[in-house]
């Protein structure tokens, strides 16, 4: 069997796959938490977000949530500029958030994992969510998740990609596409992974999975703990909703871009190799499409008619579901593609997955 033909079956399941589960998505929503409020902790990692806390604490201030059941643990994690001393100024305005500073590689665990198993020690309410320093949330984002939180043990909430700047409209763009297959997927068989900077879940669950600690030292602990979770026949569920969701900042540089995939390709391949395989095809079929040009065009026009169609299609389901406006240039496959491969060639070359300044 030529190399050829191996590429003809493998993008013709990948666009079988794709558009079954585009035509026969449902979009399950969970009922957002209107009248059976609970005790919630929100939990924010910070390292040098000096520039970006701000934001995050200002929309947490303006939530459709009664403050005297939220709790807001901040954790310091070492920063080497001026992000302590505003979460200290937050502090002193609101009784509900509270500074951590953060233990360095405490118990051997690092990165955000480290962080986050601090502030989750400090806090006894079993509705645990997580947020990102660069986030800014809606007014109902913490409604819809205690909403998927009462209904399941971990959630992985709706983040968008904020507009502004060069590079931002190809991160929505893919953003968007990423998480219609997340979300496609979570509904049909059961979430395949999940997002660490909008998440949540039951702090009993979590301990009894023995939460980060049983992950040991790790930069991709969001899906390691889904995995525990899952293992432990645990119910998983993906937030899509058009109301209740999380902005994050786009990568402001080409570079920043990279380094962002090299660390979501990481935790595909150290915690997902059974899906980093068709993923390697689906992200990267730039290059493939571009020699196939020069020795099989029909095999060339089905992986550009999969990657462009497949793409575009999942984009405007999601913006038509979660009511935002799509704007498309049907360049954004194309340099998709181009940035994944670009992240796999620095992952070989350097090897190393920086978090916040610290290489892992």
């Amino acid at each position: 069997m030529t190399f050829s033909i191996i590429l003809f079956i493998i993008y013709g399941v990948l666009f079988l796959v794709e558009f079954l589960l585009i035509f026969t998505s449902s979009f399950k929503s969970a009922k957002p938490a209107d009248t059976d409020l609970q005790e919630v902790t929100i939990l924010i990692c910070a390292r040098n977000e000096e520039h970006n806390l701000e934001r995050c604490l200002n929309s947490i201030v303006k939530l459709d949530y009664p403050k005297g059941l939220m709790q807001v643990l901040v954790g310091d994690d070492n920063s080497e500029d001026g992000t302590l001393e505003l979460i200290k100024s937050y502090e002193a305005r609101y009784p509900f958030i509270q500074v951590v500073e953060i233990e360095d590689e405490k118990e051997g665990l690092i990165a955000k994992a480290n962080v986050l198993n601090q502030l989750i020690d400090l806090s006894d309410d079993e509705f645990q969510v997580i947020i990102d320093a660069d986030m800014e949330v809606t007014p109902q984002w913490l409604k819809t998740m205690l909403g998927a939180l009462q209904q399941n043990e971990i959630i992985s909430g709706y983040t968008r990609v904020d507009r502004g700047g060069a590079l931002s409209h190809i991160q929505i763009f893919d953003w968007q596409v990423v998480l219609h297959s997340m979300k496609a997927m979570a509904d049909k068989f059961r979430p395949i992974s999940i997002l660490g900077n909008n998440m949540g879940f039951r702090k009993s669950a979590y301990n009894k999975v023995g939460g980060f600690r049983a992950l040991g030292p790790t930069d991709v602990e969001d899906l390691g703990l889904l995995q525990r979770f899952q293992k432990a026949g645990m119910k998983a569920f993906q937030v899509v909703d058009g109301f209740g969701y999380a902005l994050t900042l786009p990568q402001p540089t080409f570079n920043e871009l990279i380094i962002q995939r090299c660390r979501w390709m990481n935790g595909v391949f150290t915690h997902h190799w059974l899906l980093a395989i068709p993923a390697f095809f689906a992200r990267l079929w730039v290059l493939f499409v571009l020699p196939a040009f020069l020795t099989n065009s029909s095999l060339a026009w089905l992986i550009l008619l999969y990657a462009h169609v497949s793409a575009l299609l999942k984009y405007l389901q999601m913006s038509r579901e979660c009511g935002e406006v799509p704007k498309v240039f049907f360049y954004e496959p194309v340099f998709i593609s181009l940035l994944d491969t670009f992240a796999l060639l620095r992952i070989l070359v350097k090897g190393k997955v920086s978090w916040k300044g610290r290489k892992f």
